[in-house]
């Protein structure tokens, strides 16, 4: 297997650039949407709990220390090099004799005997997934009666309405000629995979799954981008695993001068945090 894919290479520097501040404010907003999603998944004491699409650990090993030396903590992933972060992570806390490793597609838990676990947390995974109903069909079959699956997604379809002269939320508007150029660069459409369901979709397959009680919240929220100095940093960063940098968009897109000028003005947005941000994100919990 190789050391790294497209996965592992984002969750280890893709999505912050390689920037060390960058990393810490990451992990910081995503400790507490870990806590939404643990705290909706009421694990308790000697639970069984899959960890599907588990990247790096965030939620399993957030899992680990609520199971107790009783329960377990299967992490699952497509990834074969982010699950070797997570046995390296999980070996550091002297936790291995607690935790199995999966891979798996989340449409294929096969490895995962049918009612075998208490709990199916995950974050983020479906969003990449064309055959999101097999995905929640799968989530429970693992569950045994009574179990609970607690998710939390983020909604793009929101998200990702094209603002035409922004970049990230960022007002690049004086440069408007210039994003256009960019943003095409990315061939991005509103069939994107990673646009095509919101929160009702969400509901609708936990119920075709079979789930018996679905309780859904979303947060919908609009702000200005965070003030930055760091654009080089931000250059460097891609959206998600299966994205181009802004910089690889640059190059594709703009000549020489073009980029120099475009990136003048993206620095200027991003020390005054000029600009609005939109943020979508739902929480579903359900019973099997």
């Amino acid at each position: 297997m190789p050391d790294t894919d497209v996965w592992a290479t984002w969750l280890r520097t893709g999505r912050d650039g390689g920037s060390d501040r960058m990393r810490a404010e990451n992990l910081s907003r995503l400790a507490a949407f870990r806590d939404r999603i643990l705290d909706r998944a009421g694990i308790v004491p000697g639970d069984t709990v899959l960890d599907v699409g588990a990247g790096q650990g965030l939620l399993g090993l957030g899992a680990l220390g609520r199971t107790g030396p009783a329960g377990s903590v299967i992490f699952s992933d497509i990834s074969e090099p982010a699950l070797d972060d997570c046995r390296a992570e999980v070996a550091r806390l002297s936790l291995s004799d607690r935790a199995t490793f999966v891979r798996a597609s989340a449409t294929d838990l096969a490895a995962v005997p049918t009612e075998s676990v208490d709990v199916v947390v995950e974050r983020a995974v479906l969003l990449f997934i064309e055959d999101r109903q097999r995905a929640m069909d799968e989530y429970h079959r693992v569950l045994r009666p009574g179990g609970r699956l607690a998710l939390g997604e983020p909604i793009n379809s929101w998200m990702s309405v094209d603002q035409p002269g922004y970049l990230w939320g960022y007002d690049v508007t004086e440069v408007l000629d210039l994003e256009r150029k960019v943003h095409d660069a990315g061939g991005a459409t509103e069939d994107d995979v990673l646009c095509g369901f919101d929160d009702r979709d969400l509901v609708a397959l936990a119920r075709a799954a079979g789930f018996l009680r679905v309780e859904a919240q979303t947060e919908l929220a609009l702000a200005p981008p965070p003030t930055r100095d760091d654009v080089d940093v931000f250059l460097d960063t891609a959206p998600n695993p299966l994205a181009p940098t802004t910089r690889a968009l640059m190059g594709a897109a703009l000549t020489g001068d073009e980029a120099e000028r475009f990136t003048a003005a993206l620095r200027r947005a991003m020390h005054d945090g000029r600009g609005e941000r939109r943020h979508a994100v739902t929480v579903l919990r359900a019973w099997r």
